[in-house]
């Protein structure tokens, strides 16, 4: 009796358990289509728009907006500004460089012009040597002594190579003769030292240079020693 007594209970709490694993199931499943169902109206229902939340918005939008563009407009206004003061500087650093410039290359030919004006006085003093050396002597003077001749020869032809070099030199330094003889007078570049009466039948105009007493000369296209001519004027007529 006792035996009957354990399997019925055993067979009572086997079918009790079972009827609860059951009821747990069904639970479980219901209670995950409740929360497929509330998922699905969530996503189907419409979401309802507050007229006066969207204006709001937009004004607050149309506020920053216009904020916005007026710091554009202003960082704008600086940046032109700010083009137009350098290009300022940079226009008066052209002018100073300018001036800077023009006047180093004026101190430069003051401070060159005493050495080129004594430099020109050699080169008188070495043109009047190679003249004086190149005349020819009398003949009798040759007969007589002919080494002394051949020297004076040498001598004016070393003088004359010291001159070529010294023109060299002038010319480097952009120092130019100014052309007279056979020119009218220019009194900017010319001093006259002389009158002549020009042979009427030589044609020679009036005021035309008919030799140079010294030779002038510019330096970078500016006047840096007068030359002296001798000018012809017209003759009296008795």
């Amino acid at each position: 009796m006792s035996d009957l007594s354990s399997a019925f209970d055993a067979a009572e709490r086997e079918r009790l358990v079972d009827e609860f694993r059951a009821c747990l199931e069904r639970a479980a499943s219901g209670s995950a289509a409740a929360g497929d169902d509330r998922a699905n109206d969530t996503e189907e229902a419409p979401v309802s728009v507050d007229l006066a939340t969207l204006l709001s918005e937009m004004a607050v939008l149309k506020n920053e907006l216009r904020l916005q563009s007026r710091q554009f407009k202003n960082t704008l206004d600086e940046l032109r500004q700010f083009g137009n003061d350098l290009r300022e500087h940079s226009e008066r650093l052209q002018r100073e460089l300018e001036r800077a410039r023009e006047h180093a290359v004026s101190v430069e030919r003051q401070t060159a012009q005493p050495f080129l004006l004594a430099l020109l006085d050699l080169r008188d003093r070495l043109q009047s040597g190679a003249d004086a050396a190149g005349r020819p002597p009398s003949s009798l003077l040759s007969r007589l002594v002919p080494g002394p001749t051949r020297f004076a020869a040498s001598l004016a032809e070393g003088q004359r190579l010291t001159l070529q070099r010294l023109d060299d030199f002038l010319a480097s330094h952009r120092v130019r003769a100014i052309p007279a003889e056979g020119e009218a007078f220019d009194a900017q570049r010319m001093r006259v030292v002389g009158l002549e009466s020009g042979d009427e039948a030589s044609g020679v105009p009036e005021g035309t240079v008919l030799r140079e007493v010294r030779r002038g000369f510019v330096h970078h296209g500016e006047l840096l020693r007068f030359a002296e001519v001798i000018v012809s004027k017209k003759a009296n007529r008795t």
